[in-house]
């Protein structure tokens, strides 16, 4: 008898935590707009009143939002927030890495200066963050856990999220964030991420997230395998529309298994080689350095075969565009000329 309320104790106990990691995970949490930020000293970058304020205002069911991420702190990316601007967004999400290091108290600072750099951009256009490998380094002299959880912690009190793993739902479209730890390390994430796209049916999805799936860029294999997994088929099994990812900064375009994956890492910081330019399959586009990382050439190749070199690097964003059923992505760079463009 002992030994059954013992198990039975157990069980509670168990299914107790399960609940409370659940509810961390699946609140779409957002942190109160009267908060102020400890780092900043003024309201967090929080995307969701600006949000709220374009649901009330807008009289269509137009969407047209801008992707971008990897700037980790360059002087180049006021020039893309510049063409950003231009192009007028009603929101942006980011692919990560907006600091080179995001825990401890560096953290802090380089969030400061981010503060400086773009806060001006966040303010006007609602921006909705993920979290990079970048954003949870931090200070050598720290253990791995302490910077990625003080780098989650400043990520948090930066641009008020209270989790960096969330939803959101915007017109006739659902966006889905997932953070720098693989989901498919996570039994409940992966049924949470299962969960969202569920109920998710009938709209346009948007994944976005750090690490890519595909690449031809420069990350090896061990860290961006290449091929089809528990995510990926989830995506095709729900028809996702789109994911977004940054990590290798490259521009990457493939559609596998019905998905459209793009990687749009060209917001600053170096513009890595093609490495994994085998990689590539037919109708693919990419834009990266052509043969390593101390040579000044870079080349865009287009959907045709065609391919452009560059004696210098360029930068840029994505600007997705949806109308109806149809949906618009094009490939922007700062000074406003267009590479790729494609109508799904």
């Amino acid at each position: 008898m002992k030994i059954k309320a013992i198990l039975a104790f157990v069980l509670i106990v168990a299914l107790s935590s399960c609940k409370t990691q659940s509810k961390t995970i699946t609140d779409v949490a957002v942190a109160s707009s009267d908060e102020i930020s400890d780092i900043t000293k003024k309201a967090p970058y929080n995307p969701k009143p600006g949000m709220e304020k374009l649901k009330s205002e807008s009289k269509n069911e137009d969407i047209h939002f801008l992707v971008f991420g990897d700037s980790k702190g360059s002087d180049k990316l006021p020039s893309v927030l510049k063409i950003a601007d231009a192009l007028n967004p009603q929101f942006c999400i980011t692919t990560a890495d907006l600091v080179n290091k995001g825990g401890g108290d560096i953290g802090v600072k380089l969030y400061q200066e981010l503060d400086k750099t773009a806060g001006w951009f966040f303010r006007k256009y609602p921006t909705w963050p993920t979290l990079g490998n970048h954003e949870v380094g931090g200070p050598k002299t720290n253990t791995r856990k302490k910077n990625y959880d003080s780098g989650v912690a400043n990520f948090g009190d930066f641009f008020g999220l209270k989790d960096p793993f969330y939803s959101f739902t915007y017109k006739n479209a659902k966006f889905i964030a997932l953070d720098w730890i693989k989901v498919s390390k996570s039994p409940e994430r992966l049924a949470w991420l299962e969960k969202e796209l569920k109920e998710a049916a009938g709209k346009h999805i948007f994944v976005f997230k750090h690490r890519p799936y595909y690449t031809v860029g420069h990350k090896s294999y061990k860290d961006v395998k290449g091929e089809s997994t528990v995510a990926t088929k989830l995506f095709s099994k729900y028809n996702v529309t789109a994911v977004f990812s940054g990590h290798d900064h490259i521009y990457y375009r493939t559609k596998r298994e019905g998905v459209i994956y793009m990687v749009s890492a060209g917001a600053g910081a170096q513009i890595y080689d093609l490495k994994r330019e085998k990689d590539a399959i037919e109708g693919d586009a990419y834009y990266g350095r052509t043969i390593d990382m101390d040579s000044n050439e870079f080349k865009f190749h287009a959907v045709s075969g065609e391919e452009t070199k560059l004696d210098k690097p360029m930068f840029y964003v994505v600007s997705v565009k949806v109308e109806g059923d149809k949906i618009s992505f094009e490939m922007i760079d700062a000074n406003g000329k267009s590479w790729d463009k494609f109508t799904f």
